[in-house]
């Protein structure tokens, strides 16, 4: 439109209106389709609710009929199971209450929940939601739900104890950035959310917490199934701490049933050696073999048990271990020297010791572990750095390896001016620019220089003109002496000085240029 003290044509007048008439009829289109969206999602959530509870009813029949077969093995199980159901009604029946709650407000006494009417309304979700604290009320049933549903899992089964803290989060959101507004939860959820969203956000939850109920359920049923004792499936298993052993170590190895009977332990014999007594509480027996000898070793023999009828079953079992003489690995992650003032990324590993059972100390300086890897930060440059590794073994720490880096001071970088190092420059190029660079060329490590401070020179009417900075950006008598540079006449950047992250400062070789 026009400025403030011009009158506006009829024409533009006309154009204002048809803009601002199209534009809201516009957004009324988008708001319809996203309402519309947000319907057909709802029912679609709903179909899915339904399903999880017909699922969900069936697992309790079974649930029940595995009760009444056997009430001492399943009591336990049973009782907690019902306890789940109990709680997911309860909480699907909140949600179900807020949902009408929601559409009643708004509708009236007549609202139907499957044609809604006030579905654009922005007011009432948060009035009763945020407002009403209804959303707090919510937020802590479901917390109080996903407590009792985790109290059941085991420690042991991290997936579904993350998938269960996942699809049932509540936790505040996090900003993004400084100056995000400070939102719970229900806030979250529910401000500037239109009446259908909220309602559709509120079968969503409703679905997640069918979801998890059928999962928790599925659980407890496995669980039943894990401690029963079936003998067709068993099998003879070897279990050994490694079989990387170094030379003068012992190789050890336990072997027993998939499923123990602490009633009665299992008859082991290993070939060439005969009956295994040695058991732990588990019914597992310990197999030893001295390892004094380099080679890879093979061992087995028979398990024998009694089946419920009496009857002897031999399961044949095999392993095999690997006797090696000490190794270990130590390497620069970035480069096979240490650079002294930056941090050196090492690798250091041994075969057949886990990272906690591995540790490495280093002269000329020091080795800082950071998870499973280290930073080494030697102290003096052209001094060699000796890196010594040592594991645990079942008597304590011993020695492995040292390996011995060489130690090298910082390289320097090369200054530079719009990324040129000297040569032909164009006038409004180096007008353009704000000072002088360093720049580290085919260095590996991430590193950043200061330049503290250059000259400028050229020749001005027979005579050098020199004008100093003592930071690394070009002074206004500088850049006053390059508006006056002529075609062909030469630029010297010269006593050009950069510190690096070592403290260092470093002198610079002169930049020469001539103006295009």
């Amino acid at each position: 439109m026009g400025a403030t003290n011009c009158k506006e044509t009829p024409r533009q007048k006309m154009i204002g209106m048809m803009y601002l008439f199209l534009t809201a009829m516009l957004a009324i289109n988008v708001s319809n389709e996203v309402l519309d969206a947000f319907t057909t999602i709802d029912e679609g959530l709903a179909k899915t609710i339904q399903t999880f509870e017909e699922k969900n009813e069936n697992k309790y029949k079974a649930f029940e009929n595995a009760y009444e077969n056997n009430k001492t093995k399943v009591g336990n199980k049973w009782q907690t199971a019902l306890e789940i159901k109990e709680s997911s009604s309860n909480l699907a029946k909140l949600i179900e209450d807020l949902k009408i709650k929601i559409v009643k407000k708004a509708d009236g006494e007549e609202f139907d929940l499957k044609n809604i009417q006030s579905k654009d309304n922005l007011d009432i979700p948060p009035e009763i939601m945020i407002v009403g604290k209804q959303g707090k009320v919510l937020k802590e049933a479901i917390e109080s739900y996903r407590e009792l549903v985790l109290a059941q899992i085991d420690p042991k089964d991290s997936t579904l104890i993350h998938a269960v803290e996942q699809t049932l989060n509540t936790d505040k959101p996090k900003k993004n950035k400084k100056g995000d507004p400070n939102y719970s939860w229900e806030s979250k959820q529910f401000s500037h959310t239109p009446l259908i969203g909220a309602v559709t956000l509120l079968s969503k939850i409703q679905t997640d917490v069918r979801s998890t109920e059928s999962d928790i359920i599925s659980y407890l049923f496995d669980q039943i199934e894990a401690e029963s004792y079936k003998f067709n499936q068993l099998k003879a298993e070897v279990d050994a701490p490694s079989n990387y052993i170094l030379k003068g170590d012992t190789y050890e190895a336990r072997v027993f049933l998939a499923a123990i009977d602490t009633t009665q332990n299992p008859t082991i014999i290993v070939r060439n050696r005969g009956e295994l007594t040695q058991f732990d509480e588990d019914g597992r027996a310990l197999y030893t073999a001295k390892a004094d000898k380099v080679g890879e070793y093979e061992w087995g023999g028979v398990l024998i048990y009694k089946s419920p009828s009496g009857r002897n079953i031999e399961r044949e079992f095999s392993s095999k271990y690997l006797v090696a003489e000490p190794n270990v690995v130590v390497s620069a992650t970035k480069m096979n020297v240490f650079y002294v003032g930056v941090d050196n990324p090492v690798s250091v590993s041994a075969p057949g010791f886990s990272s906690d059972r591995v540790r490495a100390t280093m002269t000329n300086g020091n080795l800082i572990k950071k998870g499973d890897s280290y930073i080494a930060k030697p102290k003096v440059a052209f001094r060699d750095a000796i890196v010594s590794v040592e594991a645990q073994f079942e008597d304590g720490w011993r020695p492995l390896r040292t390996v011995k880096f060489r130690v090298k001071p910082i390289p320097d970088p090369i200054a530079q001016v719009a990324e040129l190092g000297g040569g032909k420059i164009k006038k409004n190029l180096l007008l353009a620019q704000t000072g002088v660079d360093a720049v580290m060329d085919n260095f590996d490590f991430d590193l950043t220089f200061r330049i503290t401070g250059f000259t400028v020179s050229t020749i001005v009417k027979s005579f050098t003109v020199d004008q100093a900075s003592r930071s690394d950006m070009f002074t206004p008598e500088q850049i006053k002496l390059f508006r006056n540079l002529k075609r062909n006449q030469k630029l010297y950047i010269e006593d050009i000085r950069a510190v690096g992250p070592d403290g260092v400062t470093r002198n610079l070789p002169t930049i020469s240029f001539r103006i295009q």
